[in-house]
């Protein structure tokens, strides 16, 4: 017996009303609750490398990485305020997701024409699950967030993209392009796996048109090489660019190597884990059972799940609830109990037979989906799975595939409402994890209560009070000690771009001399070989004596530079306890040249030495 869209019945048109509004709602205040958490908070390590890195991407001569350089515009735009970017990092990123969603809701089940308000409410929803790559409050622009967006650009593009020759067909087909050109500036391990996946995936769909992939391609290699151009004036400078960034990454021995980034991770989700995704996956599957039912009692219990989806957002969004879900380094994971649901969904109301409803194309793009959060988290350090959540929108889609036969037998997207609610749920769950327990940073953001204006820009932040008076007894320090704005400095602690960034430093020889890994030495010396001798004579030194990641002394005497003989210390301060993820407070020291002509000819001296 077929299902039947009572539309017409009076509860059930207002029950779909009342979930529809309260979906609307639960987006918009997860939205608002990240918006207004953008003026907390800052981590002195990888964040500030990446406002460091999108200040002035131009003086480097490596990277592997080229999101400095795509983000340089949004960082000029916004006068590099740091909430501010932060802010319009998570509205690109949700638009995005949302834009993918409803691209993907329509492609499923495009002779359905009816309802298009629900599929937009439904989408946007689901959208919401683009956010969890902010579940570890690192919202400031970066490579991880250039990777994940140009993922959902090139699936929005194959979505649009067709063997035929049409408007739509060549805009899917250059929005490919632009997307793989993205991924590539973002991260090239996550290019190249894109690249892969999108050729199975064509070939598999039968959407494989030689002449329309050459124009995707051409798309990629066009932006590419204007790219080249305009950062490095040249293909060949822009080639050497790339391998000295690939080159330095060896040096490190962060876990980057060939060797190393192929590789199949295990997870395991603790049993608090698995509970948490099987009540998410019983709670939606009856959610969806009385939205699909034309029975009072079935109905009531539809709209009943749906508020309590709906409440445990809003508790968490308004700040009621203090806790964390603490279900472990995999609690990403959790997106799982909404997609199996999704899957279950289709397996058991979409009659006759769920799995052949489905056209080849349909197949492939789903296990195309199922692949990317490992496409977006390839030659990354971490575990893959850890990693691969955070794109976890595309399991969420993946499983939704299977909605198909439903939808088109009901004519309408409003039975999906719960999922919808679900992911938002799961999404609150996972970005109050990161700002209850933001990285690097000793306190939930909603006990920080000291504003403090930083870096060049005059960005105001609200912190915590010992990260305050660190950067504020940093900046003292420093214009006290003269210290001018763009004046180049060595970091030697190996652990604060944030500083650097916060006293208007010029940070010499990367966006962030990173200390602790094996390499670390090596790499500092590779990167400030390619720093002119007038540049390191001049320069002022960070120190951080017996720091746990700071950069041996050595460094400076393989630059030609006496520290600290040839240097005076100007200005001195605490840490904060937990700044760079170490509990205890430590001493820095900002040094300045005594004798920059001694430095000049030693460090030219040993340079035509090494060219001999």
């Amino acid at each position: 017996m077929a299902l039947k869209d009572k539309t017409n019945n009076p509860m059930v048109v207002v029950t779909r009303h009342a979930t529809a509004t309260i979906s609307v709602l639960g987006t918009l205040m997860i939205l608002g609750w990240l918006l207004r958490y953008s003026f907390y908070g800052l981590d002195f390590t990888d964040e500030s490398y990446y406002l460091v890195w999108m200040s002035n991407p131009f003086i480097y001569e490596a990277s592997a990485s080229q999101f400095g350089f795509i983000y340089r515009p949004l960082y000029i735009l916004l006068s590099g305020d740091i909430a501010s970017l932060r802010q319009a990092n998570i509205v690109i990123t949700f638009s995005l997701g949302w834009g993918l969603a409803y691209t993907y809701l329509a492609s499923l089940a495009p002779e359905v024409r009816q309802g298009r308000v629900a599929l937009h409410v439904t989408a946007a929803g689901l959208g919401t699950s683009s956010l969890v790559v902010f579940s570890t409050w690192l919202a400031t622009p970066n490579y991880n967030s250039l990777a994940f967006q140009s993922l959902m650009i090139t699936a929005i593009g194959l979505l649009l993209a067709d063997k035929t020759i049409s408007r739509k067909s060549v805009a899917g087909w250059i929005i490919v392009g632009i997307g793989g050109w993205l991924a590539f500036m973002a991260k090239p391990s996550t290019a190249v796996a894109l690249a892969v996946g999108i050729f199975v995936c064509l070939l598999v769909s039968r959407k494989f048109s030689l002449r329309l992939l050459l124009l995707a391609a051409a798309t990629t290699i066009g932006l590419l090489l204007l790219s080249a151009m305009v950062i490095d004036g040249s293909i060949l400078g822009f080639a050497k660019r790339l391998q000295l960034g690939i080159d330095f990454g060896g040096y490190l021995g962060g876990g980057h190597t060939m060797s190393q980034i192929l590789r199949i991770d295990n997870f395991r989700v603790r049993t608090p884990g698995q509970l948490a995704i099987l009540s998410v996956l019983v709670m939606a599957l009856v959610a969806i059972w009385g939205a699909l039912s034309e029975k009072p009692r079935d109905l009531i219990v539809f709209l009943s799940v749906s508020v309590v989806f709906f409440t445990a957002t809003a508790l968490l969004a308004f700040g009621r609830v203090h806790k964390t879900a603490g279900l472990g380094e995999f609690e990403g994971l959790l997106i799982f109990g909404v997609v199996f649901a999704a899957a279950l969904t289709g397996l058991i109301f979409g009659r006759p037979k769920p799995l052949s409803s489905l056209s080849v194309a349909q197949w492939a793009v789903a296990i195309f989906f199922l692949a990317m959060p490992h496409i977006y988290a390839f030659g990354t350090n971490r575990n893959y799975w850890e990693n691969g959540a955070w794109a976890g929108i595309f399991w969420l889609l993946a499983g939704v595939t299977l909605l198909r036969p439903v939808v088109r037998e009901r004519g309408t997207w409003s039975f999906a409402l719960p999922l919808a609610l679900a992911t938002q749920m799961v999404t609150a769950i996972l970005l109050q994890t990161g700002l209850e327990q933001p990285q690097r940073q000793t306190q939930p953001l909603r006990l920080n209560e000291t504003i403090l204006e930083i870096g060049p820009q005059r960005s105001a932040l609200v912190l915590s009070e010992g990260y305050a008076a660190y950067i504020a007894d940093a900046v003292a320090a420093a214009q006290n000690s003269g210290f001018k704005h763009g004046t180049p400095v060595i970091d030697l602690s190996g652990q604060s771009p944030g500083i650097l960034y916060a006293i208007g430093a010029k940070s010499v020889g990367q966006a962030w001399t990173i200390g602790g890994y094996p390499g670390s030495l090596k790499l500092a010396k590779a990167a400030l070989g390619h720093v002119a001798c007038e540049k390191i004579a001049e320069a002022w030194v960070l120190f951080e004596p017996d720091g746990p990641r700071s950069i041996p002394t050595e460094l400076m005497s393989s630059l030609g530079a006496a520290f600290p003989r040839s240097y005076q210390e100007v200005g001195t301060w605490r840490t904060a306890e937990g700044a760079g993820g170490y509990d205890a407070s430590r001493i820095q020291e900002l040094y300045k040249p005594t004798a920059p002509s001694e430095a000049l000819s030693a460090c030219q001296a040993i340079r035509a030495r090494e060219m001999k």
